[in-house]
């Protein structure tokens, strides 16, 4: 596919008074503008550039950073340059601004989403009888015919060079592969394919997959990649690593003069940062992946949907599972594992607790000893403490999720609330200082061990409330290059190696 990846070129202002260049490099991106003043901007917010590339496409530079300006003096003349990072660069035939609602649909490829399928149905390689190929051939010839004598091009002679052993790449035509109707809009996956013509050279058929969001309404840039890292989140979870995005495509509600109206117009987004968090290359099995859009479509169509309908409420712990699960095992990952159990919503958390009335009384008779003291952060911290009592607490709500779990495959996990509860007793001792079950730093295996529970209680409970047959996923087996399949084999070993510990 076409891209203006490692372009690095003129750039003329939309207004042609500035000159410069741009560079489109990912988190190395930067603009430089020269002109008789500097680039009047807002200092306290970020701006959309607008310019021309020297090969004449228009190019919409959002959310602009400033990064430092230079004065040139040459003679008599005085030259000013403005040096921007741009967060999102978007080429195309027409400009956008971030705070238009241009955009009808968004698609995208990323690292490993052949991973998700087979394909096995789509594309074959096969080896018809002779007889068969030449039947095909024939067909092909008569109906290739008919439109040659209608528009009166050169005919040719029917010579099939056929030998004993014919082979057909085959592509079945097959443009959607699944798709899902969300609140937001339609989310589908449909093959992209290419070919080559044949030639002494040989012959071949390439695919993309591209992942796709049909919006409702049209959405801002901002609004269009919340709803992308939402559904790229999902993915990323599925196949147990941070994908690397290949490229995004937007489709804008314009549409072009001089073709069909019912042709889109379309752009390529550059987001600078989207690949920053990225690190090595993985690959997972088929059967490894959480959940298949080609071998279980129905059910991949209905996660699809519940996922994103639900990401406004779930997306904060759902980003915070991410920061945890795809780091490396440290403090920070336990509080993190714990913390998303924090910001779950009141409709994926257990019912508060009723205080009874000797426990509500002194409550009452606390705050009011406590709101009389002077403000400080020990009487801000003792209030806030009476504030939650009654409340689910986080053992409380990690217990909540994990009887999920036990509910569906409760043998494979004997004794699972034990790791979590010294999940949280690590956490709080990292974050209060409270006393630590064990040696964290020295008993390494046993802390990561806690840290992997609680992840994947969280992403497995999520998925669990969506519609996923777990039973189903464990059943088929593992070549564990999914971590939750490695967190299933072992866990029988590990949950050994934590009761020695915890009993020395």
């Amino acid at each position: 596919m076409p891209t203006d990846e490692q372009y690095n070129g003129v750039f003329i202002s939309s207004d042609g008074k500035f000159v410069g260049a741009l560079k489109i490099a990912g988190a190395d991106s930067i603009l430089k503008l020269v002109g008789k003043s500097y680039w009047d901007h807002p200092a306290s917010e970020p701006a959309d550039i607008h310019g021309i590339l020297n090969d004449g496409k228009k190019v919409s530079l959002l959310e602009c950073v400033l990064h430092g300006k230079k004065r040139y003096h040459l003679d008599k003349n005085t030259q000013f340059e403005s040096i921007f990072f741009p967060n999102y660069i978007v080429v195309g035939e027409d400009f956008i601004s971030s705070d238009k609602p241009v955009i009808q649909a968004i698609r995208y490829h990323f690292q490993n989403i052949d991973c998700l399928l087979s394909g096995r149905e789509t594309f074959q390689s096969l080896h018809p009888e002779t007889a068969e190929i030449h039947q095909i051939l024939e067909t092909d010839y008569k109906r290739t015919e008919k439109i040659a004598e209608k528009y009166g091009w050169e005919r040719r002679p029917f010579k099939p060079q056929i030998g004993e052993h014919p082979h057909l790449l085959y592509f079945s035509g097959l443009w959607e592969i699944v798709s899902s109707n969300a609140q937001v809009g339609k989310v589908s996956l449909t093959n992209r394919s290419s070919h080559t013509s044949g030639s002494a050279a040989g012959i071949r058929i390439d695919n993309e997959v591209t992942a796709n969001i049909e919006f409702k309404e049209p959405k801002t840039p901002d609004e269009a990649l919340h709803h992308l890292r939402a559904l790229h989140g999902l993915f990323e979870l599925s196949l147990g690593h941070r994908q690397r995005y290949h490229w995004i495509e937007l489709e804008l509600t314009q549409r072009p003069k001089e073709l069909s109206p019912v042709i889109p117009k379309t752009a390529r987004l550059y987001w600078s940062l989207c690949n920053e968090r990225i690190k090595g290359d993985h690959i997972t099995n088929l059967n490894d992946t959480l959940i298949s859009p080609d071998l279980n479509p129905e059910e991949f169509s209905k996660i699809v949907s519940g996922w994103m309908n639900s990401a406004k409420t779930m997306g904060d712990p759902r980003v915070r599972f991410a920061t945890a699960f795809f780091g490396s095992y440290s403090i920070n990952r336990i509080v993190g594992a714990a913390n998303m159990f924090d910001l779950l919503p009141e409709s994926h958390a257990p019912k508060t607790k009723e205080a009874d009335a000797s426990l509500k009384e002194a409550v009452i008779q606390c705050r009011k000893i406590f709101a009389d003291l002077p403000d400080s952060f020990a009487r801000q911290s003792v209030l806030s403490t009476l504030g939650r009592i009654g409340k689910a607490s986080l053992r409380d709500k990690i217990h909540h999720r994990t009887n999920k779990i036990i509910e569906v495959a409760g043998d494979k996990f004997s004794e699972l609330y034990l790791p979590c509860n010294h999940a949280v007793l690590a956490r709080n001792h990292y974050v209060h200082g409270s006393t630590r079950s064990f040696d964290y730093q020295k008993n390494f295996a046993e802390f990561a061990f806690i840290i992997d529970t609680l992840e994947f209680v969280f992403a497995t409970s999520d998925l669990l409330d969506l519609g996923w047959d777990m039973s189903r996923w464990m059943d088929q087996g593992t070549t564990m290059t999914h971590s939750f399949g490695a967190y299933i084999i072992n866990y029988s070993q590990n949950i050994t190696h934590l009761k020695n510990l915890l009993s020395r």
